[in-house]
């Protein structure tokens, strides 16, 4: 019996130290996650950034094309009144 009890203490040693080890594998993946935790900090920190600066881009965007569209209005209606005056000379002169 007492081999078996020899055999039993080691395989207790072995299980133990690889527990051992097991906690510290785990302690040392948790210490990565922390530096992790700051990529992704970074990360959405960068991300925010992009965000402000693609709603920027897309505001100042905005604002051309209705400049844009409010000089393409008045063109039109400037167009609209000066072929007006046009008809009515080319009337003027018909009349006479």
């Amino acid at each position: 019996m007492t081999p078996d009890l020899v055999q039993l203490g080691a395989v207790a040693v072995i299980f133990l130290f690889a527990v051992k080890e097991f906690f510290a594998y785990l302690k040392s993946h948790k210490d990565v996650g922390g530096t992790n935790g700051k990529e992704i900090y970074l990360n959405q920190a960068i991300l925010k950034e992009l965000q402000m600066m693609n709603t920027n881009h897309l505001h100042s965007l905005q604002e051309a094309i209705s400049d844009g569209n409010n000089r393409i209005v008045d063109a039109i209606n400037n167009s609209g009144s000066r072929q007006i005056e046009l008809l009515g000379e080319i009337k003027g002169k018909l009349n006479r």
